[in-house]
């Protein structure tokens, strides 16, 4: 019996069954994300089907680091478990072939669903939520007069950034204390027209700083669609009740037109939203957020190698009994894997406490240890 004949046609079912679950746990979580992000899909389509579907297009990576990882550990369970009860595994034994050779097309293909499921954890996924995240933003105010009508205020957060930065350059000479917050409230809108728009700028507590009142606004939008330009006309500027400048000024226009930004921005990275190369160099930077980095790589790429590492305890486990105890050896493979995923958050928590990244890999650690056991006594069970 040719040994690597067997062996490739291992190797193909186990791939092409890999495929499958993975496809079906795929259109299941992303689904999910879908439905948690149903209002911007519906405006995507109000705006065109092709945002729609690169929407949709941009959170499958996100879902795919999921679903085959987890989608290849189903796939071992049943394609091994079939094998043993169709006693399969038991002719391979019988003609001298241990496990280190009908087991391999598990390991091989352990390996490269391993190297996937790193670069889509490390690289893919986090850069296309980030291109989600800022084409969400754009469909959101792709139509800034439905928004304005259908939201009583609209806020810009600045967040730490000084009045010489875009928008706020337009109000750096009205006041002394430092703009944290836009908010922005219209009457009524006709095209690129806001009527009785009003305007309050707020400091670092919340507090009222400045409020500007605007007749007639001419909205424009930037070629980029990144920033919206308001060009304020017939304008009231005041101070609050209880300022003690009370000022009061009317003029027929401002000079400049006011700049926001429609793209949410941060002075903090999201750690969750950048690739690889960045989020190495944001660990060694010795910022406030380098130990959370530390602990997302190390999550990261634990996670990564998990389809590896489960394979040393799942694939013996899958053929350990007979024909009859076949289902309960995929309900206890099962019930591992949804465990060894379920502690990642756990320890993620604790090694960022404890400041120890390490202490990810220790699933990973505990599935390799006891999967040698149990591969070497299926080999050679007296021991």
């Amino acid at each position: 019996m040719n040994g690597k004949l067997i062996q490739r046609h291992f190797l193909l079912e186990l791939f092409f069954s890999t495929i499958v679950s993975t496809s079906i746990l795929l259109g299941i979580l992303l689904y999910g994300n879908l439905v948690k992000h149903d209002e911007s899909l519906f405006k995507a389509i109000s705006v065109s089907t092709s945002s729609f579907f690169y929407l949709c297009s941009l959170l499958i990576p996100y879902a795919l680091s999921y679903a085959l990882p987890f989608g290849f550990v189903l796939s071992l369970l049943f394609c091994y478990g079939k094998w043993s009860a169709s006693n399969q595994i038991l002719a391979l034994r019988s003609l001298g072939q241990g496990i280190s050779a009908w087991g391999k097309p598990g390991f091989i293909l352990s390996l490269l669903v391993s190297l996937c499921s790193l670069s889509i954890l490390l690289e893919f996924g986090p850069r296309n939520r980030a291109k989600f995240d800022q084409e969400k933003s754009r469909v959101a105010w792709s139509n800034i007069n439905n928004l304005v009508q259908q939201q009583n205020e609209i806020h810009f957060d600045f967040g730490a950034r000084t009045n010489e930065a875009g928008a706020l350059a337009n109000f750096s000479s009205v006041t002394e204390k430092p703009i944290r917050q836009i908010s922005l409230s219209v009457g009524h809108s006709v095209k690129d027209y806001w009527y009785n728009v009003r305007i309050t700028l707020l400091g670092e507590m919340n507090e009222l700083l400045r409020i500007v009142n605007s007749r007639i606004v001419h909205v424009q939008k930037s070629s980029n669609g990144a920033r919206l330009l308001l060009q304020l006309n017939k304008v009231d500027f005041e101070s609050p009740i209880d300022d003690e400048a009370n000022i009061f000024v009317s003029f027929e226009k401002w000079d400049q037109p006011l700049v926001l930004d429609l793209t949410k921005t941060s002075s903090e990275v999201n750690l969750k939203r950048i690739g690889f190369i960045q989020l190495l160099k944001e660990s060694n930077s010795g910022s406030v957020q380098s130990d959370k980095a530390k602990v997302l790589i190390h999550k990261n790429l634990a996670l990564g190698c998990s389809p590896f590492f489960l394979c040393a305890i799942l694939l013996p486990l899958s053929i350990a009994k007979g024909r009859k105890e076949s289902m309960a050896n995929l309900s206890i493979g099962i019930f591992i894997s949804v465990c060894y995923y379920a502690s990642s958050s756990f320890f993620e928590e604790f090694a960022y406490s404890q400041d120890k990244a390490f202490l990810l890999w220790l699933p990973n650690f505990f599935c390799f240890v006891l999967g040698i056991l149990m591969l070497s006594k299926f080999d050679y069970p007296n021991r």
